[in-house]
């Protein structure tokens, strides 16, 4: 019976493997047209990011609808692949005062309209007041990338910001502790455990099977494209975590953001240090978090502005604020809590 087992499972690996191999080579070459011509979800999410010498970053003159949970939502880039929208900045506004806003999905806006998120928010007070906040945040995005897209974004423009806000994430901690290692040649690459962005971006666009099934999962009731990011925040609640590699991630993270307070004595630049809660800390009243404390503190010792955007989401019960202000079953901010964070940030600092 094993021996009959262990046959049918290799003949179905042996079929499997030609047929994988078969829609690879086809894709490659026969239908490489009709590859380039695709538009469904995978095409949204393959063709949203390229890499980059800070490992990827969005790609420019995107215009898609696309997928996060069950949510479409509208996803364009400009030229310099800086996210955009209504009272984003462009070429004309070069000129202008400009701010940098630069963090990972959160500031991204991962799942809301340009225009609803905190940035798209912070983009249309400025520009009543002649000044341009251009959005450097992309997608897993964490302080050791931080620095070198800041440096970036101002050569791309050929600019230098009269502001930064950094908003640092719960996961930037996760993601400089154990996710992101600087290679001999300064460029970032994922840990081999970690390279979800790599063999996602490989999958979905060599194999038309893995794209059927990706849009498959989708349909579903139950299919969604966000996937469970919450244990990325756990280490501010589990002491077992901190000591593993928390402690070491608020350290690292800690010398990458002393880069951007470099850059700004620098370029004679206002830092922005702002800290946000996810649904977790919500729920378990972690409304003074070491997330708060720790940088409360790092801010302080270096003379930056802190903003504790933890304070404006315990102000109702746990399970109406995370209904609220999150994505249904997601970590990130709905259109509400943007608006929120963003409402915390005019009423702590004033903005611009």
């Amino acid at each position: 019976m094993r021996k009959r087992l262990l046959r049918i499972l290799g003949q179905v690996c042996a079929i499997l493997a030609i047929t994988l191999t078969a829609d690879y080579i086809l894709l490659a070459t026969v239908f490489s047209d009709w590859k380039r011509n695709w538009a469904d979800a995978a095409t949204a999410y393959t063709q949203a990011y390229v890499h980059a010498p800070w490992h990827h970053d969005l790609a420019p003159n995107q215009n898609s609808m696309r997928p996060w949970g069950k949510i479409l939502y509208p996803f364009r880039t400009d030229g310099y692949g800086f996210r955009t929208g209504t009272c984003a900045p462009g070429e004309g506004d070069k000129s202008k005062p400009a701010i940098f806003a630069v963090g990972d999905s959160f500031t991204e806006g991962l799942g809301v309209p340009y225009e609803e998120t905190f940035v798209g928010l912070m983009a249309c007070q400025a520009a009543g007041q002649r000044k341009a906040v251009w959005d450097l945040g992309v997608l897993s995005f964490s302080p050791i990338i931080y620095h070198r897209k800041i440096r970036a974004a101002a050569e791309k423009l050929a600019i230098k910001p009269a502001e930064i806000y950094v908003f640092l994430d719960l996961s930037d901690i996760t993601d400089d502790a154990i996710v992101y290692r600087a290679s001999d040649d300064g460029t970032i690459m994922m840990a081999p455990s970690h390279r979800w962005f790599d063999a996602g971006q490989f999958l979905l666009g060599s194999f038309a099977t893995f794209r059927l099934l990706y849009n498959l999962w989708l349909a579903m009731p139950f299919g969604s494209a966000a996937p469970d990011e919450s244990w990325r925040a756990r280490w501010s609640l589990d002491p077992r975590i901190m000591d593993e590699w928390g402690r070491r991630g608020l350290e690292l993270a800690a010398e990458n953001l002393d880069k951007i307070v470099e850059i700004c004595g620098e370029w004679k630049c206002q830092l922005t240090l702002v800290v946000y809660p996810w649904p977790d800390n919500v729920k378990a009243g972690d409304r003074n978090s070491i997330q708060v404390t720790h940088w409360r503190q790092w801010a302080t010792e270096r003379g930056v502005r802190f903003v504790d955007g933890f304070a404006p989401f315990f102000q109702k019960p746990p399970d109406i604020a995370v209904g609220r202000y999150f994505i249904p079953g997601d970590v990130h901010f709905s259109a509400q809590g943007h608006r929120l964070l963003f409402e915390e940030l005019k009423r702590s600092v004033g903005l611009f």
